[in-house]
């Protein structure tokens, strides 16, 4: 296994002399395995080892971290590491406790190669690893790249362990007497990847013993047809779409050209939010009039008569963020159960796109609940706001079929009543001060 390592270190590593690599090691067999490679490399390059402590496991956890700190000392290597509740950050951030620790880690990884000026990042990821990727994008729904799992390299993330299997790295570790810890939660199966390596990859063996290579192999024809089309996307997507000020516009007559309309969509539109069914629906709008509007949890898009237009539903105006989403009103909804600082509104009497601006002395708006108009100035004083509560409020507008600037709501506040949520609406849009 080292001659192979050290081809791969090489090949990843190439045009930078004497590389400085930071070895991510988490104490397991992987990555512990990879730091004994780098201990016995032939290669020209010096290597730090960085260890993360997510206080998941509490003692198991800290165990992990004296282990691997033991070893460094032992071998004189040098060591870095920090400690972080990852249970709390994933909590604050509204994140799977999974896509917490990885943003811990490669967010502290990226800062400790920024301040040593390091020039790569070693994850110890294997062909198993990148399989169960390609499984689990299935499940999801993905595109060719989905497909093509784990990437050798991605930056300055580079992968040498990844054509090699875990049980290869398991007889390496045995008989090289790497000391590791095993993660009790790896024989658990709540998650979709303990249970596709835990459950399904056992049946996948059983079938063809050799399964991880032959999965590999069509891993890699799907990379090589997914840069080709990335190629055809980079000559093409200047004709197709440009970004001005934040909002994505794509061409509609252009886009009508290509062929495959579906996959030009779901192509630049990868990163907005919008699911496979919506890119289908905006297919079909195409051949529709224009004001068709669709919600993804992070963007709006309408169809103008040119243009696709995709707007940001978060806006920020000075210190103040406004949330804007969309969703289709379920049974039962009562928008005066709305979460603190949220407004509910008929998203479809709106126009959009809706905008976020400081409210001016002359704004006047239908307060809910009201038949007539009232000055904001009069309605602040009804709520008894002093003078830097006033400067502070924000309102989103509307254009009304005259093209005239409307009021929707005053953030945090009180919507118009022209606005409000009814029996015969079908479509919600929330607008939330963050």
């Amino acid at each position: 296994m080292q001659e192979h390592f050290d081809i791969e270190l090489r090949s990843l590593t190439a045009g930078v002399d004497n590389p400085s690599i930071l070895v991510g090691v988490s104490g397991g067999m992987d990555s512990m395995c990879m730091a004994n490679l780098f201990l016995n490399t032939t290669i020209p390059c010096t290597y730090s080892i960085a260890h993360v402590n997510f206080s998941l496991r509490g003692a198991e956890s800290d165990q992990d971290q004296e282990l691997v700190h033991g070893w460094c000392e032992q071998h004189g290597i040098p060591f870095y590491t920090t400690k972080v509740n990852a249970l709390e950050f994933a909590h604050e951030q509204s994140i799977s406790t999974q896509m917490a620790a990885r943003d811990l880690r490669y967010g502290w990884f990226f800062s400790l190669m920024e301040e040593h000026s390091m020039d790569f990042l070693a994850i110890s990821h294997n062909l198993n690893d990148s399989v169960e990727t390609l499984m689990i994008n299935l499940l999801r729904g993905t595109g060719l790249r989905g497909l093509s799992g784990i990437r050798r390299s991605n930056g300055p993330i580079i992968r040498p362990l990844l054509s090699v299997t875990r049980h290869d790295i398991s007889d390496y570790v045995a008989s090289h007497n790497v000391p590791f810890r095993e993660d009790s939660t790896n024989k658990e199966s709540h998650y979709h990847r303990n249970r596709i390596r835990n459950e399904v990859f056992p049946q996948f063996e059983i079938i063809n013993p050799s399964f991880l290579q032959t999965i590999s192999t069509s891993m890699t024809r799907f990379s090589e047809i997914s840069d080709l089309l990335e190629e055809l996307y980079n000559s093409r997507k200047g004709t197709l779409y440009r970004v001005e000020d934040g909002v994505l516009q794509i061409d509609i007559k252009a886009l009508k050209t290509e062929k495959s309309i579906n996959w030009w969509l779901f192509t630049i539109l990868d990163g907005y939010g919008f699911n496979d069914a919506q890119i289908s629906q905006i297919t079909e709008a195409l051949k529709g009039q224009s004001g068709k509007t669709f919600f993804s949890p992070t963007h709006i898009l309408i169809k103008d008569r040119q243009y696709l237009k995709v707007y940001p539903g978060d806006q920020d105006y000075d210190d103040l963020k406004v949330s804007i989403k969309g969703f289709t009103k379920p049974a039962g909804f009562d928008p005066k159960n709305a979460p603190e600082g949220t407004l509910y509104v008929d998203g479809r009497r709106l126009k959009f796109p809706l905008k976020c601006r400081r409210w001016k002395p002359a704004d006047r708006f239908r307060p809910f609940g009201m038949k007539g108009f009232k000055k904001l100035s009069d309605f602040f004083i009804d709520l008894k706001l002093d003078v830097e509560e006033k400067k502070r409020q924000i309102v989103v507008t509307t254009l009304d079929k005259k093209g005239e600037e409307q009021i929707v709501c005053i953030v945090g506040k009180r919507i118009d009543d022209r606005w409000k949520v009814t029996a015969a609406t079908k479509q919600i849009v929330s607008i939330t001060k963050v």
